[in-house]
């Protein structure tokens, strides 16, 4: 089938009428009667049989039809990329970012480029990381904005912070310890708020957790940094977030500590390999970088200098 034959024929199916479809898409009667009939002789099988003076697609017909809704989906993409690049040139860029960072980092980062650059077109799109890597392989993004991700064939990784995990506790819990640094015995027997081990970075952190054997004590498990932040902030348990997650603490339901030895993670901006890194994309790595750096300011001031090790056979000074 030919793109026009594809467009009379779905014309038709939403309308029910050759009348109808000439009205919906501005030509006349004959000409859908016309394409109609051809695209049937192109396909060697009617698409539509005349019930009751309505025009009712056979069963071949509505098997057809998933895929040309598919085809007009994308089709509309084009026209509004199109549409975009018409009446902006490229200030327009699309962003796939994980939901941890898309609340954390992404937001402050985004408002400091349009204060620059008010006529960029922004769309903003929250994946997990294999997701994001998928849309940037598709074209379906330009850019993604990631923690520790996998190396990918066809992707370029530029670094733009440094992040690191805390732990965050409930602020009515008592304090972990009197003095020093806390160990992880401190935290046996409370309920834990356990990340999804599905990507590197929740392995990495419940592999330190399994070595403390804290991992039995998990009683909810969240896919995010802000639901398990939340779930915190309501006293339902402790958890171990990003910082950048962390700075948004409040400092009345939480209580957040330095993490020794120190987890420790890159955030990324990922984009095609075949593609060279766009104006806008550099400066929204460059706010990236300076909001990443302000909210790990906050995150340690939050900690007031508190820290708590989770190794095995650590003793902290709980006198």
């Amino acid at each position: 089938m030919k793109l026009r034959h594809i467009e009379i024929f779905r014309a038709v199916v939403l309308t029910g009428s050759a009348s109808g479809a000439a009205q919906l898409l501005n030509v006349s009667q004959p000409v859908v009667s016309r394409v109609l009939q051809h695209a049937e002789q192109q396909l060697g099988f009617k698409l539509f049989d005349r019930i009751k003076g309505r025009l009712v697609p056979t069963a071949e017909a509505r098997r057809l039809y998933p895929d040309v809704e598919r085809i007009f989906s994308d089709l509309e993409r084009l026209r509004t990329t199109s549409r975009n690049l018409r009446q902006h040139g490229v200030g327009h860029l699309r962003i796939a970012a994980t939901p941890s960072l898309a609340q954390s980092l992404l937001p402050a980062a985004i408002e400091r480029m349009r204060r620059a650059h008010p006529d960029v077109v922004f769309e903003l799109i929250t994946h997990h990381t294999t997701e994001t890597i998928t849309a940037i392989l598709t074209s379906s993004v330009d850019v993604g904005i990631v923690s520790a991700p996998p190396m990918a064939a066809g992707i370029v990784s530029r670094p733009v912070a440094q992040g690191h995990i805390v732990l965050a506790v409930p602020a009515s819990w008592p304090k972990l310890s009197r003095r020093g640094p806390a160990s992880a015995d401190a935290l046996a027997g409370r309920d834990l708020i356990k990340l999804h081990d599905d990507t590197p970075l929740g392995a990495l952190i419940n592999e330190r957790l399994d070595q403390t054997a804290l991992l039995q004590d998990a009683e909810l498990m969240v896919q995010t940094y802000s639901l398990a932040a939340a779930l915190v902030e309501h006293g339902l348990g402790y958890a171990l977030l990003d910082q950048f997650t962390a700075a948004s603490a409040h400092v009345q339901t939480q209580r957040l500590y330095r993490v020794a030895p120190a987890i420790e993670f890159p955030v990324e901006m990922l984009r095609p390999a075949h593609q060279p890194e766009s104006v806008l994309a550099d400066t929204l790595g460059r706010h990236l970088s300076d909001v990443a750096s302000e909210l790990s300011e906050r995150a340690e001031a939050l900690c007031e200098g508190r820290e708590i090790v989770l190794t095995p056979g650590e003793d902290a000074d709980e006198a």
